[in-house]
């Protein structure tokens, strides 16, 4: 992918696309699969908003049963198996623990038969080729195993547990881009850093596009996407973004929730853990050597520029975390960094948060804006599905004859892999001193069939496959000393993330193209690397590169700590 905001300008599109978080980025994928000409913009990076700060689980519906909505149930069984095909690389089982107790709806009988019902429900949730993206049937714990796969929870009043199997991301940002590039490889128009600043209107009010300003050329003026349609995915952002162009938001959705989550130093285990606290479910998910611990949801008036976690919020989420689990002993300390991001709600008041079970789809005409829509994620999970619906009906809008949808079938970059852990396998066979398999397998599990792409960058330099921040002579693979980084992430991994992804912030390159800054901040050493390779390949001047190390501190300012 390379960054060129002036091929925005050379031509209509059928649609554009305004925000390139996970639904931005699945509409356009499903668009230009159809044979849609289309274009994608955000005035952040990709998956830099909500998308970004989301839990990583990809939920199979346990909850949607719980509260009767089976069509809801099987919509999430849908998607986390599709995601589990097209993305093999990046979506794994991941299993969960309950711990039952005398209590009625905790009671083991009433959860045995519960999942039981679940288990019967999803009896089609291995219709996958692959056989290490099967899910186990939901089993009933002892005492004794119960405790020690959730060693964080009072023992006090357990008498067993439930154990389920749902999934997780390994990178749920490279999901994302992983939308885009596809996209791009089959004719997607994309930028990031590129704002929206008005609508282009004809004298009837129909919408035939956007201005926009480039969010890197300082003073620039702004330029024209011109499109038979305009879509917004800007989340939190929608209503703001309608007053300020003056079209109506009579129809937006009227109230947010704020759902935050904690990446905490690693509590180790193999399985999430669930622990009540205050009436609510939280858990705590072991994610590549961190934890991530969550979900509060709070409401929130402010508007979406003023999203910060409020001090009361990390307090209240702190707090209970620690009554969920207070064999875990979460301390301030512990944070290296806050997920926090704006959702939909019915209801947000100080005593309940309801979330909206679909995405709202707005057709703006009524507000006397032809051809311009909205749509607001709820879920993660079933952003695709929500994709493919919205483009069924944009395709209507535009009396488009197109192809059918195959995005829930069609393997997304790096995804072609048949049997996902034999190929890992042979691809760790292919270790040498200078690449030992154990950093094969997290490249394979970042970039899937591109972990190979990614090494060539390091032919005649070697120095690129030592981890950033890592002291010269530390071995290719082995993690840096701790008083030097918290990363294993390359230089290569830096490079490529320049040349073929269009990262062109800090940020960019060590949030979300790469792991590096994912689990709290990487270290002031690996920092330093990752700007000098950045700079060299961007023309960084000195104060271009001192803005970037501020701006991506700042993403750790809401931590308590940002870690050692």
């Amino acid at each position: 992918m390379r960054r060129d905001p002036s091929r925005l300008t050379t031509s209509e599109f059928d649609l554009l696309i305004v925000g390139a978080g996970i639904y931005g980025a699945t509409v356009a994928w499903d668009a230009t699969q159809r044979g849609l000409t289309v274009a994608l913009i955000d005035r952040g990076d990709f998956g830099s908003g909500t998308s970004f700060n989301n839990a990583k689980t990809v939920h199979g519906g346990v909850r949607s049963l719980q509260r009767g909505h089976l069509g809801e149930m099987r919509e999430y069984l849908r998607e986390r198996r599709a995601l589990s095909h097209i993305l093999p690389h990046l979506v794994h089982p991941l299993p969960f623990v309950l711990p039952t107790s005398n209590r009625l709806t905790r009671h083991k009988l009433a959860l045995g038969l519960y999942f039981r019902l679940n288990d019967l429900l999803a009896s089609d949730r291995n219709d996958l080729p692959d056989s290490s993206k099967h899910l186990p049937g939901s089993r009933l714990l002892p005492r004794e195993e119960c405790l020690r796969l959730a060693p964080w929870i009072a023992p006090e009043g357990v008498t067993g547990g439930i154990e389920w199997h749902d999934a997780q991301f390994s990178n749920s940002s490279r999901a994302e881009l992983a939308f885009i590039s596809t996209a791009v490889a089959h004719g997607l128009e994309a930028a990031n850093h590129v704002q929206a600043v008005g609508l282009i209107r004809q004298d009837s009010g129909r919408v035939v596009g956007v201005m926009a300003k480039d969010g890197l050329a300082d003073g620039s003026p702004a330029f024209p996407i011109r499109a038979r349609a305009v879509l917004l995915a800007t989340g939190g952002w929608t209503a703001d973004a309608l007053r300020a162009w003056g079209a109506g938001t009579a129809r937006r959705v009227p109230q947010w929730s704020v759902a935050m989550n904690f990446v905490i130093r690693g509590r180790g285990g193999t399985h999430a853990v669930g622990g009540n606290a205050r009436g609510r479910l939280f858990f705590l998910a072991p994610w590549r050597g961190a934890t991530i611990a969550g979900t509060s949801h709070d409401p929130w008036t402010a508007t979406a520029d003023q999203l910060a976690p409020r001090p009361e919020y990390v307090a209240q989420l702190l707090d209970d975390l620690n009554v969920a689990f207070p064999r875990a002993s979460i301390t301030a300390d512990d944070i290296r960094l806050v997920h926090r991001g704006l959702l939909p709600a019915s209801e947000a008041s100080a005593r309940h948060v309801t979330l909206l079970r679909e995405s709202p789809f707005i057709d703006h005409a009524e507000d006397g804006c032809p051809q311009l829509y909205s749509l607001v994620g709820v879920r993660y999970t079933t952003a695709r599905h929500s994709a493919e619906r919205t483009v069924d009906t944009l395709v209507r809008a535009l009396g488009s004859s197109t192809a059918p949808c195959a995005t829930a079938t069609t393997r997304l970059s790096g995804g072609d892999i048949e049997q996902f852990d034999g190929y890992l396998a042979d691809a760790r066979r292919e270790a040498t001193a200078q690449l030992p398999a154990a950093q094969i397998e997290r490249l394979v599990l970042n970039y899937g069939t591109a972990w190979r792409d990614v090494v060539a960058l390091a032919d005649g330099r070697p120095d690129l496959l030592r981890p950033l921040g890592a002291p010269q002579g530390t071995e290719a693979g082995q993690a840096a000393p701790p008083a030097h980084a918290g990363t294993a992430v390359t230089g290569a991994e830096i490079l490529y993330a320049v040349r073929e992804e269009m990262a062109v912030t800090l940020g960019d390159a060590l949030l979300r193209r790469t792991e590096a800054g994912s689990r709290g901040y990487p270290g002031d050493a690996a920092v330093a690397d990752a700007v000098a390779l950045m700079g060299a390949e961007l023309g960084w001047a000195p104060a271009r590169a001192e803005r970037e190390r501020q701006s991506l501190a700042r993403t750790y300012d809401a931590a308590t700590t940002r870690g050692n």
